[in-house]
């Protein structure tokens, strides 16, 4: 069992790696971006370390802030604290606009850069991939899987960041002001991670069924709205009012059951920071030495800053698990070969005259013979009908002629070249369809009758 989730771990990392590589066209703003969220990071403990010189300014608002500091040896608390603050504050929006900006736009890049990736890849690949795939899968990973991947590759990333550092800055602050102390908060963070780890395994298992269940709403609908006819014609719509809506009924069901251990896993960890955080409040008021008011409000201020991020953190998981399993699907796709086209003569004038020699063909995954020992002779400007009843493979013998499959026997050649000699873009230029069903393009009549 442990071996078995180790290596889904270490699938999980390697997809995770391999999506973020995406990220390389981009990385002159991530950098930037990057920079931005550290600086935001900066400026949470500078701000809460601010309050020490507040509160003890009221007791001596006369008092020098910055006494061996030459510059502002003369600015006295009254006007200082407003400055620091202010200054802090700017520099925090800074970084909070250079880190939202320039991510939104590497996420959107990366949006564009995998949709256009994966459309393009569609569009190599065989026939036989799109038989053994429903179309509304298809769609489905181009729209809804991407925006996933890129919540894990952008989003998922800021937060680690954004917090992630918020976190190490504040610790080395409150270990700089009282490391005894800071122990305390140190020693959760093991519980927190063993957490995050057995959160994350459930929230990766849900975020692969709901992806499938994603599929399957597209998948229905698709259907339906493209055979409106057929559904109009034989008084379907009450069975596909039903199939929709039980796939729609499932896809909230998996949705709803991310979003409950979610809501489960949260405050458990929330709970568990604020018990370390309560045990850090009895021990500052027990161990408070010789520190000022100012010192221990201004170390409570920082401590308590720690939940927040912390529980930004833990929420990573569902979203970064949603990612992996949405960028398993998309780089599962990408990596089926393309088309097989090892032709390497272009035609540049056909006669048309059309051989066909003892020709077989089985479907790929079945052993069961479509076609058997076919041999005919079509010649140039000749009318040729192939008659026979259903299913006798009319249709597969046409679709072999422009190589939508290959044949596993015979041979068929074009003006005596061979087919799979021929470069499949060059065959099939020289090579008119008329289909059964005919698919128009939202377009004009004009440029649908001139298409291709």
């Amino acid at each position: 069992m442990t071996n078995k989730s180790g290596r889904a771990d270490k699938a999980s990392l390697k997809i995770y790696w391999r999506l973020l590589a995406y990220l390389k066209p981009h990385l002159a703003l991530f950098l930037l971006s990057m920079l931005g969220f550290i600086i935001f990071a900066a400026t949470q403990p500078m701000l809460g370390y601010t309050l020490k010189f507040f509160v003890d300014g009221l007791s001596d608002p006369d008092a020098v802030l910055f006494p061996d500091f030459a510059p502002l040896s003369e600015m006295r608390m009254l006007k200082a604290v407003p400055l620091l603050i202010i200054s802090i504050s700017t520099l925090q929006g800074i970084g909070f606009f250079l880190g939202n900006y320039f991510l939104a736009r590497v996420g959107l890049g990366l949006v564009h850069d995998l949709r256009v990736q994966l459309f393009n890849n569609l569009l190599t690949l065989p026939n036989s991939y799109f038989d053994s795939n429903n179309s509304g899968h298809l769609i489905s990973r181009i729209t809804y899987n991407v925006t996933m991947v890129t919540g894990a590759a952008t989003s998922a990333i800021k937060t680690l960041v954004r917090e992630g550092m918020t976190v190490l800055f504040l610790l080395a602050m409150l270990l700089w002001m009282n490391w005894k102390l800071t122990l305390v908060i140190l020693a959760v963070l093991p519980l927190i991670a063993v957490m995050v780890t057995l959160a994350s395994k459930k929230f990766r298992k849900h975020g692969n069924r709901i992806q499938q269940a994603m599929g399957d709403v597209t998948h229905v609908s698709s259907e339906a709205i493209q055979g409106y006819r057929v559904v109009r014609s034989f008084g379907g719509r009450e069975f596909e009012q039903e199939r929709f809506f039980k796939v729609s009924a499932d896809n909230t069901y998996r949705q709803l059951r991310m979003e409950r251990t979610s809501a489960i896993y949260t405050p458990v960890l929330q709970w568990v920071v604020y018990v370390a955080m309560s045990l850090l409040l009895f021990l500052t008021l027990l161990l408070r030495g010789d520190a000022t008011a100012g010192e221990l409000v201004a170390y409570i201020t920082l401590a308590s800053l720690m939940p927040k991020s912390i529980r930004q953190l833990s929420e990573l998981s569902p979203i970064i698990q949603r990612g992996v399993a949405g960028a398993e699907s998309i780089f599962a796709q990408l990596d089926e070969q393309p088309e097989v086209d090892s032709g390497t003569i272009e035609l540049q004038q056909v006669q048309g005259r059309l051989e066909v020699r003892n020709l077989g063909f089985c479907y790929p995954g079945t052993d069961k013979q479509v076609l058997q020992d076919i041999s005919f002779v079509a010649e140039p400007g000749q009318m040729v009908a192939l008659v026979g009843r259903s299913g006798s493979g009319k249709t597969t013998l046409a679709n072999l002629v422009p190589r939508f499959y290959d044949y596993s026997q015979g041979q068929i050649l074009l003006d005596g070249i061979e087919l799979r000699d021929i470069r499949l873009d060059s065959l099939r230029r020289h090579i008119s369809v008329v289909n059964q069903q005919v698919s128009l393009f939202n377009d004009t009549v004009a440029n649908n009758i001139a298409y291709g």
